[in-house]
């Protein structure tokens, strides 16, 4: 079947049929994340004779055409958070696309040749007193609670935000005191877990006396499903906006923030990787901030010597041999110039 002069929105729930999409992704998490965001480019509003990239032909959709939809969706979210967007969607579309034509359902893919805006990386990081004062805010309202404790779970956790988001009671083990990200679908064993502190097994707990009777640790408290990406950072920054917090700092940046931290109290590369999840020291780099402090953790641990006990004593008879050379130099001057 070919879908040249159908919808892009009809393109989209063809490639949803797909092993591709139903079976191979495995991770609901992810399936319900691609979903959204091609949900979203449907929703990108175009100045053509359509009103939306979702009642696009797929005839109509040149590269340039492409091109002008990536721009549209830059500018949907404000700074950083635009182009992460709209580069992940553009990730997500031209992988849809790359389905569908293997099943001769599409003849190209001019997805594939949009050129993307590479954002300049972040080295932002959090206060103490910024989280403080962002979760006092947070608490005093009930509608702006779970964004609260949604934050508070990751200024401990540093993991990503969609996995907090999107956070189930079975992630938590309260008794054991530990976090786990995922399940491995072979074994049906989960990833070793990350300490959880007192106060926050106690905070999750109280959750979950007001939450439990469905599945979602932090919903959105007015559909009881998690939040969008959207919806979290609109609520995210009307807390922000409220408490006078500065708009340089972002809800990403709290993972980069927790992984600097783990690196300047000491955490090895390996440590910091079993706590964040990444799966190589190349993909943890741009969420580690190098510090003074870390230089410090190092020069401790190297306890660099020459192991010459006499080495200072050497260093101060030379000074003082050359500075008596100084001082033989600076009286023939003195002489001369009298």
């Amino acid at each position: 079947m070919k879908l040249q002069e159908s919808s892009v929105a009809n393109a989209i729930e063809e490639y949803k049929k797909t092993p591709e999409f139903s079976v191979k992704i495995r991770s609901d998490k992810t399936r319900q994340q691609y979903v959204y965001q091609l949900e979203r480019l449907c929703a990108t509003e175009v100045k053509w004779d359509i009103n939306y990239v979702g009642d696009m032909k797929i005839s109509e959709l040149t590269v340039a055409n492409c091109q002008h939809i990536y721009w549209a969706l830059l500018n949907d979210a404000r700074g950083g958070a635009g182009q992460r967007f709209a580069n992940y969607t553009l990730q997500v579309v031209t992988r849809a696309w790359n389905v569908l034509m293997k099943y001769d359902m599409l003849d190209k893919n001019p997805w594939s040749f949009v050129e993307r805006n590479r954002p300049a990386p972040r080295n932002t990081v959090w206060k103490t007193e910024d989280f403080t004062t962002f979760l006092t805010m947070a608490f005093s309202k009930p509608k702006w609670r779970n964004v609260g404790l949604l934050v508070r779970i990751n200024v401990e956790l540093g993991q990503r935000i969609e996995d907090i988001r999107f956070s189930e009671w079975d992630n938590y083990d309260l008794k054991e005191k530990l976090y786990s990200r995922e399940t491995i679908l072979k074994t049906n064993e989960r990833i070793a877990g990350i300490p959880l502190s007192d106060t926050l097994v106690q905070m999750i707990a109280d959750q979950k006396e007001v939450y439990d009777f469905q599945k979602w640790v932090v919903p959105n408290p007015l559909t009881l499903e998690p939040y969008t990406e959207k919806g979290i950072a609109k609520t995210f920054r009307r807390i922000m906006d409220a408490a006078g917090l500065p708009l340089k700092l972002q809800l990403r940046d709290i993972r980069r923030t927790v992984l600097t931290d783990l690196a300047n109290h000491g955490a090895t590369d390996t440590e910091i990787m079993a706590y964040s999840g990444h799966k190589s020291r190349e993909s943890l780099m741009p969420y580690v901030r190098i510090s003074t402090q870390q230089a410090r953790n190092a020069a401790e641990k190297r306890q660099f010597s020459l192991g010459d006990d006499d080495e200072w004593n050497k260093f101060k008879r030379s000074l003082m041999s050359t500075e008596e050379k100084l001082n033989e130099i600076k009286f023939k001057e003195d002489e001369c110039n009298e």
